[in-house]
């Protein structure tokens, strides 16, 4: 048994640890579906090392270089995480950073294991405390490239099984051209939510059971092949229905197919579990008796685990106390949101769950109308939440003079800014003209901050490692954050689209208290 001071303080250590890797994925778990199985992978961690801990067997001496090693290791890892909680603060979006973290939140965990019972307990215990890791979002570049390979192989066979159906469809990149209209692969999904969904259960019914190694490859087998068979079909189906009532009508099958193939993909992998379970018979137990080797840290360790609590706490402190300095001397703007108009001539417009994912998932709205004379117009506005995304990614990820040329506009020149006035609150505009089969189109686009910077400060800064690390020296981190972009059609010069836009805001700025803000905002959450 490990005395109660000594127990206490690992204990310590282990909660503080774990809790700053939780709060750096929390956002993703809490807005991405996709890893929304991510909440409960912790409570399922926990479940299968209490269970390993009901037939731990005895302790083993480590060996003193191993010790040394182990503990290089987990001080490295240590450091790691302390420079990580500031970063994370500062760029939410980052997840390179959450996989850090994680990381080296194993390998001190690891090490505290290995201190206690050496080899035998640190071979015993390292599958629940490494099953963290499957909850961990992927870096979305990679991320990006398997999702490509999962909607490639779902195009192929969709649109094979469409033929043999007899209906007729067409491939064109990850879109299948249907006679009543184009089928993109937001609609029919790739199948990475129940291919990681089927993932996480194959690897947690193994552990479960205690199956060998290759019974455990077998189930992750089998969620592969059900994860990519089940969207297929799902994909086959959402074209039929498309081709059968217009793509329009997929919107109430899309989420109910995908919960089907995920849930589909669970069942075969829990029944595979319990067929291998049955043929292998009953679990080998352990010894529990714990005699040889005493479970006590020496001196040296206690303080070792003291180091590395105080750090991760005045990590965590300092990082609170060098952006609230910071924050301190920013001069807070006035708190203001948008709100879809309810006049005849304006028509909401579907904003696709790919556009919102690509932009981390903001609350908003996109709508179109037509005022008399032939003016047309269309706007978008996002909003973030506190602490979701850089300051500065806001602005990497969409550009009007990249994004609107893949759409078939021209880029014919961009304007002068324009400042808006409205209910007191000024804001700035970058415009462009753009032109659409002859047609002149006028773009405006803000993203304005909840507070003032001085100026030029969010020009050096970017999405690189560079332009982040940027962005925590100047002690910027998200605490709300908008965007808006306004398109005109049919106007014929920047001063008739100005006042357009002046009069869009007039009827769809509100101006709202800083406390309704906020309360807003922990809604979206």
């Amino acid at each position: 048994m490990i005395p109660l001071r000594q127990g206490s303080l690992i204990l310590i250590v282990l909660l503080i640890t774990w809790l700053v890797v939780i709060r750096s994925l929390w956002s993703d778990w809490m807005i991405d579906p996709q890893y929304g199985y991510g909440l409960i992978v912790p409570f399922l961690s926990l479940g299968l090392f209490w269970r390993r801990l009901g037939d731990l067997p005895p302790p083993s001496r480590p060996l003193k270089n191993v010790i040394w090693l182990s503990d290089g290791m987990a001080l490295f890892a240590a450091v790691i995480l302390t420079c990580i909680i500031p970063m994370s603060e500062a760029n939410p979006d980052w997840r390179i950073l959450g996989v850090l973290a994680s990381c080296a939140a194993v390998i001190i965990t690891f090490d505290i294991v290995f201190i206690l019972g050496g080899g035998t307990w640190l071979k015993h215990l390292i599958f629940p405390i490494g099953f963290f890791l499957i909850a961990v979002p992927w870096p979305r570049n990679f991320e990006k490239a398997v999702m490509n390979i999962f909607v490639s192989w779902n195009a192929d066979a969709s649109i094979e099984i469409l033929h043999w159906l007899g209906y007729e469809a067409v491939r064109q990149g990850n879109l299948i051209l249907l006679p009543v209209g184009v089928l993109g692969m937001e609609e029919a999904c790739s199948g990475i939510r129940s291919f990681q969904g089927g993932l996480m259960v194959a690897l947690f019914v193994g552990e479960y059971f205690r199956l060998k190694l290759f019974p455990r490859l077998l189930l992750l087998t089998v969620a592969l092949l059900g994860a990519l068979l089940g969207n297929i079909i799902r994909s086959s189906l959402l074209a039929v229905i498309a081709s059968l009532q217009g793509v329009s009508s997929l919107a109430s099958w899309h989420d109910p197919a995908g919960f089907l193939v995920l849930f589909i993909t669970v069942t075969l992998v829990v029944c595979a579990g319990l067929l291998i379970k049955a043929k292998n018979g009953p679990e080998n137990s352990h010894c529990t008796d714990a005699s040889g080797y005493s479970v006590r840290p020496d001196r040296f360790h206690l303080v070792f685990f003291s180091l590395i609590a105080s750090i991760l706490l005045i990590s965590c402190g300092g990082t609170e106390y060098w952006f609230r300095e910071h924050e301190r001397a920013l001069v807070t703007s006035a708190e203001w949101d948008l709100h879809p108009r309810s006049a005849p001539s304006v028509v909401p417009v579907p904003i696709p769950g790919d556009t919102l994912k690509m932009l981390y998932n903001p609350v908003g709205f996109s709508e179109k109308w037509m005022r008399k004379g032939g003016e047309e117009g269309q706007a978008f506005y996002f909003r973030w939440p506190k602490g979701r995304i850089a300051v500065a990614s806001i602005l990497a990820m969409h550009s009007p003079e990249v994004c609107l040329p893949s759409l078939g506009m021209i880029l014919k020149s961009e304007l002068p800014q324009v400042s808006v006035n409205i209910h007191g609150i000024s804001l700035q505009f970058r415009s462009w003209l753009f032109e659409e089969n002859g047609r002149p189109v006028y773009v405006f686009n803000a993203a304005p901050l909840s507070f003032e910077l001085p100026s030029g400060t969010l020009e050096t800064m970017d999405d690189s490692p560079h332009g982040r690390f940027k962005i925590l020296l100047s002690g910027l981190r998200n605490r709300g954050q908008r965007m808006v972009e306004v398109a005109f059609w049919n106007l014929h010069d920047e001063k008739a689209a100005e006042d357009a836009l002046t009069l869009y805001l007039n009827e769809a700025m509100v101006k709202a208290s800083s406390s309704g803000s906020d309360k807003n905002s922990e809604t979206d959450e």
